[in-house]
């Protein structure tokens, strides 16, 4: 072998190597997770040692008075029809202007695992067109007729921390589905998108998504009654009573007004379409009896629990892209079956509720164990971590268990090197996951506790 193809095969090889370093190496984790079995995987093993199944934890009266606190003290969320339809547009511009600044400081890698840079951001900011932000907005109201994303900057671009890592789009803020009402502030220079609020969060959204309204015609959709509320992981929405000509699905807890009976097995629903000109149009839609509920199921710890078992396996997906869910929007899911409204993120969510415990990484896990075990209310109680959230189950062998939806747990691997399991569904686990990992143990890691109550 000549020298200089000796020495161009070392650099290759070393190249090689670097490259393999640097890449997150992910393991698949067993297809039982540690310290569960067979009969943890339903709803009834965890109901039937619930001393309070089916005592209602929040009645209607409690539970608008819960989603009022979280509107009004916490700033958490927001109910259109009571909020001014004023802004003011510095504060807008401002806002929009930091998030642009706060991606533009981070290093963040395009979908070609080019770092984002320069050139790409004054790109965005010319289609924001902050510009065209009056210094006051008269708010326009309106539907999202058809699932859509919900993003942080005007464009469908992905950003990553990791090059290539394309599970983890940094500009994805959420997903909305058909029904959801939205308050429209402002609309993109190419006319392509709208920024918008919903009711537990903020971004941009394509305008062909939203079907527009005025106010009063906002509100008497809004507040229609009867209403349905979805309770299928996927509920089928139809043209025909035959259920055959097929519209879209609703994720779990989508609120639609109710049309009328039509058979056993069919009810019919309003929901929002558009005129050509993107105004709103009630449409007659059809849906399975047994994938609705009419009005909100009682607030109970057997209907929560039942309600999150029905996204057990569902697949993981950051900020909800292809209409799945992350850890937070498990959550947001599963309590709006109930009518309790909570925020898009799980920092946010581990704001509301009644406090059972705030810690640090000093607090000995026994005072945590203690507290789930005496205070907690399996199918009420929230535990949230640093970037994730989990429902508490109850105990079982002297072991607090939880459900939630989980990207990936550290394993420890010997001479102090993790490994990473990634499990990327909803599970029942116990607290362990990640034990004696440089990260340490869900328990380790929980930050609060607190029961989704008055």
């Amino acid at each position: 072998m000549k020298k200089t193809h000796y020495f161009l095969l070392v650099f290759c090889l070393l190249a090689a190597a670097g490259c393999n370093r640097e890449e997150k190496l992910y393991y698949s984790s067993p297809n039982t997770i540690p310290n569960t079995n067979r009969q943890m995987q339903s709803p009834g093993f965890w109901i039937a040692r619930n001393n309070c199944a089916d005592k209602v934890v929040l009645d209607s009266a409690g539970i608008s008075l819960f989603n009022s606190k979280t509107e009004n003290e916490l700033k958490l969320i927001k109910d259109f029809s009571k909020t001014s339809p004023i802004y003011a547009g510095n504060e807008l511009s401002s806002s929009l202007r930091k998030q642009i600044d706060g991606f533009f400081r981070k290093k963040l890698y395009s979908k070609n695992s080019i770092k984002a840079g320069e050139p790409f951001y004054r790109e965005i900011s010319r289609r924001i067109n902050f510009e065209a932000i009056p210094r006051q907005i008269n708010a326009r109201y309106g539907f999202i007729c058809c699932y859509v994303d919900q993003r942080l900057l005007p464009t469908d671009d992905i950003l990553t921390v990791e090059p290539g890592d394309s599970a983890f789009d940094e500009l994805q803020n959420s997903s909305l589905d058909i029904g959801t009402p939205v308050v429209i502030l402002h609309e993109s220079k190419d006319n392509a998108w709208v920024y918008a609020h919903s009711p537990a969060g903020s971004g941009w959204i394509k305008k062909d998504g939203v079907a527009f309204c005025g106010f009063n015609e906002f509100k008497s959709f809004l507040e229609k009654a009867p209403f349905v509320v979805t309770v299928s992981a996927k509920s089928d929405i139809f043209w025909d009573s035959e259920l055959k000509k097929h519209v879209d699905y609703a994720r779990m807890g989508v609120k639609l007004p109710l049309a009328g009976n039509f058979n056993s097995e069919v009810v019919s629903v309003f929901i929002p379409g558009q005129t050509k000109e993107g105004k709103l149009v009630e449409r007659i839609a059809y849906m399975r009896k047994a994938d609705v509920n009419i009005g909100y199921l009682a607030y109970t710890p057997r209907n929560i629990i039942q309600q999150a078992f029905k996204l057990l396996n569902s697949l993981y997906s950051w900020g909800g892209k292809n209409g799945e869910q992350d850890c937070s929007g498990f959550v947001q899911e599963v309590f709006s079956t109930v009518g309790v409204i909570l925020p898009r993120n799980s920092a946010e969510q581990g704001k509301v509720g009644r406090l059972l415990g705030n810690f640090s990484e000093k607090t000995d896990n026994e005072s945590k164990v203690r507290i789930l075990d005496k205070q907690a209310v399996g199918g009420a109680a929230l535990l949230r971590l640093k970037g994730h959230i989990l429902i508490y189950l109850g105990m079982y062998s002297g072991r607090p268990y939880v459900i939630h939806e989980i990207h990936a747990y550290r394993q420890r691997q010997g001479l102090g090197k993790d490994i990473i399991r990634k499990i990327n569904r909803t599970v029942v686990s116990d607290l362990s996951l990640g034990e004696g990992s440089r990260r340490g143990s869900l328990l380790d890691r929980i930050v609060s506790i607190r029961n989704i109550a008055g």
